[in-house]
């Protein structure tokens, strides 16, 4: 028995929640419960809840009541489900020009949980949420831990970005009693910190492998062509992107059918996440109300998500910016919550630096540069191995300050070796099939050679 995992799990977990105003109380039962409901069940009580929403918005938010105006509804004529779908679709431009007026009355920054994100778009906003969303948001990711394995306590294996922060000593009490983690870097991706990794985790032997999904693929590749037959763990979460299906095979043929794909965004959390079935990913249908604008089963379709539990700053049919098909019928598992097909996330390329060693490009957005001030949107195009180039949207607060920014992310990222272009861009083109790609790599991988 691990005495430390169910110390964690039954005294200091639930202390630091608790103090954090985190703790899920009766919610997580409840969730636990409500997982299994039949889908009619859990859609009449979806729409008690909207109607509660547009209830609450009418009276105590000023963006929505110009909305709902605008567009001549009101919540009282809400009839059946295209009366609410009459309401326009909430853009991530409103949020960056309206966020005053999309905190409710009542609702103060200060005593709300405040988050910044580049999102699918890197385009940086900041958004915030309540503290009855913020627990049950909490709650709901910590579901799919569960459908995966992974419980606090547990030993698990990281692979993320910007790792070596100076955390305060009661964070570093928390990760060391309770997340009991070790991580790789995605930044720094090459054969000298991969094998270290390795050789950590044939000493710390974690159950559970969590991390981008990209950097999974990478990770796993570079297993395969080391021949490393030693490392494995009972769960794979994957997130962040999604592994196009080759690259879920590859990582599949190595560890077994144990990868937990799950899909959400900063603004609203955890969207929806992949069971023991491994068939398409259930939405957390008891705080969001999710519409795949023109998709079906194999069409892809616009992901747009009503946050149902969020008052201090609602999101209300909300362009995510992602594709994603649907799956119809109940899965195998029994749940009755909702499922996506196959989800069309971000985009970005692997970029590499000059000594050869990969880079996650979700990592540098997520990491560095969603928080350069006066930068609308950005785009990393790597041309050679040696050189990329930066194509930026600028924003009002753009200066000296933002290039200096800039330039040392591109030091600190790729090292004094990389050179660099700044092209200042009106706008950052989608990709054929409509999305955004915040990295993109030119160089051919078979140039490349990993240091070591």
């Amino acid at each position: 028995m691990d005495l430390k995992a169910l110390l964690a799990r039954k005294l200091v977990v639930p202390f630091y929640e608790r103090r954090w105003g985190t703790h899920p109380g009766p919610l997580m039962g409840s969730l636990q419960q409500s997982q299994y409901e039949e889908p009619e069940k859990l859609r009449d009580a979806q729409w008690t809840q909207v109607k509660h929403l547009l209830e609450f918005v009418h009276a105590s938010n000023p963006f929505y009541q110009g909305r709902l105006r605008s567009v001549g509804v009101a919540p009282q004529d809400l009839r059946e489900w295209k009366d609410f779908e009459a309401i326009p679709l909430l853009t991530k431009e409103d949020i960056r020009s309206r966020a005053d007026d999309l905190l409710s009355q009542g609702h103060s920054r200060e005593r709300m949980f405040h988050k910044r994100t580049g999102g699918s778009t890197g385009v940086p906003v900041h958004l915030y949420w309540d503290d009855g969303a913020h627990r049950f948001k909490s709650a709901i990711v910590k579901r799919h831990d569960l459908w995966a394995g992974y419980r606090p306590g547990i030993k698990r294996a990281a692979l993320w970005g910007d790792t070596e922060k100076d955390y305060p000593l009661k964070l570093r009490v928390y990760k060391a009693l309770c997340e009991r983690t070790i991580y790789l870097d995605t930044l720094k991706m090459d054969d000298v910190h991969l094998d270290a990794f390795v050789g950590r985790i044939r000493r710390f032997r974690p159950e559970i492998l969590i991390g981008h999904a990209h950097s999974l693929y990478f990770f796993t590749e570079y297993l395969i062509e080391q021949g490393v037959e030693d490392v494995h763990f009972k769960g794979l979460i994957s997130t962040a992107e999604t592994l196009v299906p080759p690259e879920r095979a590859l990582v599949e043929s190595y560890f077994g059918k144990i990868l937990f794909d799950r899909y959400g965004c900063e603004e609203v959390s955890l969207i929806a996440s992949e069971c023991e079935s491994h068939d398409g990913l259930h939405i957390g249908a008891e705080g969001l109300y999710v519409e795949v604008l023109g998709g079906d089963e194999t069409t892809p379709g616009r992901v747009v998500v009503t946050d149902l539990v969020n008052r201090g700053m609602p999101f209300i049919r909300y362009e995510v910016g992602d594709l994603a098909t649907l799956a119809t019928g109940r899965c195998s598992c029994g749940r009755g919550l909702p499922r996506l097909g196959r989800v069309f996330g971000r985009i970005s390329d692997i970029l590499y630096a000059p000594d050869g060693r990969k880079i996650s490009g979700v990592s540098i957005l997520d990491t560095f540069l969603i928080h350069v001030r006066g930068v609308r949107q950005a785009q990393i195009v790597q041309e050679a191995l040696d050189h990329v180039t930066l194509r930026i949207v600028k924003d009002s607060g753009f200066g000296p300050a933002t290039i200096e920014q800039l330039e040392s992310t591109v030091r600190k990222v790729f090292g004094p070796a990389m050179r660099h272009d700044i092209d200042y861009v009106d706008a950052i083109a989608p990709t054929p099939r409509g999305k955004y790609q915040f990295s993109i790599c030119e160089v051919d991988p078979s140039q490349t050679s990993r240091s070591t």
